[in-house]
């Protein structure tokens, strides 16, 4: 009778554990961390200031985003040899991190092969490896196998090369870092960051443009998972710190993460979508929120995602592709990718046409006064007859704006108000029969 009972005892030990050693903690639902991009011109312990950027911003310093424009016009196809080639040639959009980024990445990609409006010319690729971080990442001596054995292979995969990796996203942290103080532990992260920069030159020779995300909120971490120290809050909303200072380290001239100039040792850095918000307790910048339930898989430990989390990520990555001044000048169709279709059309399936009213450059549209308060005027430089669509989004990829027209006529004003706008970078499209235009403006 005792061993029958003994034996109970474990089955029921045996049926119980699984639920105890993969419980995400969904009570807790908020940390009282402000995010980076609600906390702006305010401190963080009255010492750090928020914002993604110098000064509390949000938005890119003027001096850095026109460099970084002036590298995206540099963007073009390129063969596996690296060579510029208009009719073969890819632009490597490479995702990097652990599997936290490359399961949304994944999710990402799928967005992109079947979305329309897109640079035929470009190819999002997985290039990241699970359970390695940063440590590993930048630690050539001992783990060069990272590079070689794995990443490129999976470049390769796609009958693709590391010259032909162009831009890249990355979002990981280290397992090294475990001491869990402000500032050391994001300063930990961010020197890592820049340690990679200059391996990332070295392994992808052409890689030109680098966006880096901190991680998602961290409150749910199961207590019983490996890296729960690391992941759980305060060290999720940490890493945002560690992206946000490393790019200001590149912005205010740290030689080491030189993008320019015979002292290269990087390439441009700026953000990626950020993607912290203080668990069900919504962001005011964007309404981003991370529900426990809906997002986060039960056994994942708090650090990975159901697929609706999964894609969740990966709408925010799209959206800021599609919105992000630097990244839409290589990521969206345009004329200039036209060749690399083999069916001499436009991504979207749009005949293009170089001489008809349906192709409106930005520079033949006029968008006045900018910056302005939310009221403004618009007008063509030329004459179009047919549907015509006239929408806003904000720099969440939101619609605040949209309007439908019979035809315009050159040089006349259209009159538009946004209701509530809030300051931050807008985006104008005007769309002619199926061709999009967009101008960005601001709103202050």
């Amino acid at each position: 009778m005792k061993t029958l009972m003994r034996s109970l005892a474990l089955a029921a030990a045996i049926l119980v554990t699984p639920s105890l050693k993969a419980q995400v903690q969904c009570d807790n639902d908020t940390s009282n961390f402000v995010s980076l991009v609600d906390l702006q011109t305010g401190y963080y312990l009255g010492l750090y200031q928020g914002g993604l950027y110098p000064g509390g911003s949000n938005f890119l310093p003027a001096s850095h985003r026109a460099d970084g424009l002036a590298i995206a016009k540099a963007i073009k196809p390129l063969d596996t040899l690296g060579n510029v080639d208009w009719e073969n040639g890819k632009v490597i959009f490479a995702g990097m991190g652990a599997s936290t980024a490359g399961n949304s990445w994944n999710h990402f990609v799928d967005i992109v092969d079947t979305a329309s409006g897109l640079n035929p010319c470009m190819r999002a690729i997985n290039a990241c490896l699970g359970a390695k971080g940063l440590d590993i990442m930048i630690d050539t001596a001992v783990n060069g196998w990272y590079w070689y054995d794995e990443i490129l292979p999976k470049i390769e995969y796609y009958n693709s090369s590391r010259y032909q990796v162009q831009v890249a996203w990355i979002k990981s942290a280290s397992k090294a870092d475990t001491i869990l103080e402000f500032p050391l532990f994001p300063n930990a992260i961010a020197d890592k960051y820049e340690a990679l920069m200059p391996i990332l030159l070295d392994t992808f020779p052409n890689i030109k443009l680098v966006f880096i995300s901190g991680f998602f909120y961290g409150g749910y971490a199961d207590p019983l998972k490996e890296f729960y120290d690391v992941v759980v809050e305060p060290g999720s909303y940490w890493t945002n710190f560690a992206v946000k200072w490393v790019i200001e380290r590149q912005i205010t001239g740290d030689p080491d993460l030189a993008f320019k100039g015979p002292g290269r040792r990087s390439p441009w850095i700026a953000w990626g979508p950020h993607v912290w918000a203080d668990g069900m307790r919504a962001n005011e910048w964007d309404g981003l929120q991370w529900n426990c339930e809906d997002d986060f898989a039960w056994d994942g430990g708090g650090y990975h995602l159901t697929n609706t989390g999964k894609k969740k990520e990966a709408d925010l990555l799209f959206t800021w592709a599609k919105t992000n001044p630097v990244t839409r000048r290589w990521f969206l169709d345009g004329p200039q990718w036209n060749s690399c279709d083999p069916d001499g059309r436009l991504a979207n399936g749009q005949m293009l046409s170089y001489g008809d009213d349906n192709y409106v450059t930005a520079e033949e549209v006029m968008l006045y006064p900018s910056p302005n308060d939310g009221t403004f005027s618009i007008k063509l430089a030329k004459s179009h007859t047919g549907y015509a669509e006239v929408t806003v989004v904000n720099n969440m990829g939101q619609q605040v704006y949209r309007s439908t027209y019979d035809s315009f006529i050159a040089n006349k004003n259209i009159n538009i108000r946004l209701e509530d706008a809030t300051p931050g970078i807008y985006f104008l499209n005007i769309n002619l029969d199926g061709n999009i235009t967009t101008k960005e403006f601001v709103v202050k």
